[in-house]
């Protein structure tokens, strides 16, 4: 008996031993890179190992980021997890047999990307190795509101200590926004100071006497608000969406279909009225960036509202996940917005192959670049009997990203001469891709780089501290501007493919859209639609209304998350009145 409790006890040891020897192997720097939409963005772990718990943190030097701690980190049976809530993120990777590489997934907000990582051979050291000292003082959590006359915003400030060093991230719940990383966090001479270069924004504060306060002045843009700080969370109302479907009183069908072109299989959701009685049909084109199938931004869900009141008006609707994104396959990463439109082609060659669908008028709803997707298909595929444009591009792509800037810094509170240095160097970096665009990338980004660093030298120094160091700033705009879709986007002419569509059109736009503007676009589209002979054509302008057909007052992106509305009962009775009143 004493053996085999013995022999027992060995196990257990030995058993004990492995799982402390496995822990061990994982702790250290991982790094590896991202790539998304052409562009590359290096990622590393911390991962340490406390009184047996792993710990981790994450950097992201390409954004300027470091230390962004994770709130869950395991390894078990060879497989890490780690886990930001505040992100949205989570990564999960195998270690190999020899404790070299890890072969994952990051996947964040709907996104799942591939991402292997090696592990570093140099010992990580502490910038700081005495600690924070009197800066332990502000560790945790930090709550305050913004009083923005008519918009007032929680902010809170998540102050860490990461190896010895202070370290924090941002808040912003009323606008969908969180984990974001500060650039810079000093408590000095009892003064805090916090900055985040990417937003222009700045927060200094004196904790008071007690320790349970911070008194400042938050800064953001050339603007400034008085910020006190607790330590106590702020009770705020729970956000209401009460546009959100409760009951589903129609045909809810889980789908699956090929894009032969891509290879890769889309998922999506068709629903249709329980009597099986409709003419139409319509597929939802989703905006730019990964979306679902409810194009879920800022806590809203447009295209969820919108199906759900198409189908209960009698139209069939079909949505589906971007490629890449939650349930479908492929890549995102590196597609332009022509692949996108083969993605929706499949789902109207699906929709043609079904029995219920004979004889079905078929359709696409296409929203933003949704918009300027619709009708590349419309004009190229006999299928289509219908679009629907909702907020689509009806000028050159460089002229409304030039209007899309300006109105959005205006609106956000940028000085008109800081506006005026950004769009000088918008327009040469567009005149720079148009007379380069058939170059390799590595020219591309030589010039642009150049270019952008020339732009640079020449901003005002309080310009500068709002657009952050020249080297992140620089690798920001360089990375985005060389990406496949960004290229292939600004090249892109809405008359092309508008001047041949022959079936119905119906173009909307809020009045307040500041990203694609309504009169200039919806006169484009006019245009265009002229040039095709198009004679069924219906253009309507709602005032108002902002880029997501929202009732609102500045059309600012930044009120998107703050108002209750997700897509105005007016904008969706004209279109499914335009819809059911449509003769095929």
């Amino acid at each position: 008996m004493k053996s085999l409790i013995m022999k027992s006890l060995i196990i257990f040891v030995f058993t004990l031993l492995m799982l402390q020897m496995n822990a061990q192997d994982i702790v250290g720097d991982w790094h590896g890179k991202i790539s998304y939409q052409g562009v590359e963005l290096r990622v590393v772990f911390h991962v340490t190992s406390q009184n047996g718990d792993l710990q981790s943190t994450m950097d992201s030097p390409d954004q300027g980021a470091s230390g962004i701690a994770a709130d869950k980190t395991t390894f078990e049976n060879g497989q890490l997890t780690i886990e930001a809530t505040a992100l949205g993120m989570k990564y999960t990777a195998v270690l190999d047999e020899k404790g070299e590489m890890l072969k994952g997934t990051f996947n964040q907000q709907g996104l799942s990307l591939p991402l292997d990582m090696t592990k570093s051979s140099e010992e990580k050291t502490s910038i700081n190795p005495e600690g924070i000292g009197a800066a332990e003082k502000v560790l945790g959590d930090w709550n305050g509101v913004l009083e923005i006359p008519g918009m007032p915003l929680l902010i809170v400030f998540h102050i860490l200590d990461v190896d010895g060093n202070l370290q924090s991230t941002m808040d912003s719940p009323d606008q969908g926004a969180n984990g974001i990383p500060m650039n810079e966090t000093t408590y000095e001479d009892e003064q805090l100071k916090i900055v985040a270069t990417s937003l222009g924004a700045e927060y200094t504060a004196e904790l008071n006497e007690a320790g349970d306060s911070l008194v400042g002045v938050f800064k953001q843009n050339g603007m400034t608000w008085d910020l006190i700080m607790t330590r106590e969370e702020v009770e705020r109302e729970e956000v209401v969406r009460p546009q959100e479907p409760k009951d589903f009183p129609y045909i809810q069908e889980e789908v699956k279909f090929k894009n032969p072109k891509g290879g890769h299989r889309l998922a999506g959701t068709l629903t249709m009225p329980n009597d099986g009685k409709f003419e139409k049909v319509v597929v939802l084109i989703s905006g730019s960036g990964p979306q679902d199938r409810n194009e879920e931004v800022l806590t809203h869900k447009p295209f969820l509202v919108l199906s759900d009141h198409l189908t209960r008006k009698g139209i069939a609707v079909l949505r589906y996940d971007d490629r890449g994104v939650a349930e479908s396959e492929g890549e995102f990463s590196g597609a332009t917005s022509k692949d996108f439109a083969d993605d929706a082609a499949a789902a109207v060659a699906y929709l043609k192959g079904r029995n219920d669908m004979k004889g079905k008028a078929i359709g696409l709803v296409g929203h933003s670049e949704g918009g300027m997707i619709a009708p590349i298909v419309a004009s190229e595929n006999k299928d289509v009997d219908f679009i629907v444009l909702l907020a689509g591009p009806g000028i050159e792509i460089p002229e409304l990203l030039l209007l899309q800037q300006d109105k959005i810094g205006e609106a956000e509170g940028m000085p008109e001469a800081s506006r005026k240095t950004m769009q000088k160097m918008a327009k040469d970096i567009f005149a720079y891709i148009e007379a380069n665009y058939d170059l390799p990338e590595e020219q591309i980004t030589a010039g642009l780089t150049e270019l952008v660093e020339k732009h640079y030298d020449n901003f005002t120094e309080e310009e500068k501290q709002m657009l952050g160091t020249k080297e992140n700033f620089i690798n920001q705009q360089t990375r985005m501007l060389v990406s496949e879709w960004y290229l292939y986007f600004t090249q892109f002419t809405p008359d092309d493919y508008l001047s041949k569509v022959k079936c119905p059109v119906l173009a909307v736009n809020g009045e307040l859209d500041l990203q694609v503007t309504s009169k200039e676009n919806l006169e484009g589209i006019r245009k265009s639609l002229a040039k095709a002979k198009n004679k069924n054509v219906t253009i309507h302008e709602f005032k108002g209304l902002n880029h997501l057909f929202q009732k609102t007052t500045t059309g600012a992106p930044s009120e998107y998350a703050m108002l209750e509305e997700t897509f105005n009962e007016e904008a969706m009775n004209f279109i499914s009145n335009w819809l059911l009143s449509l003769k095929i």
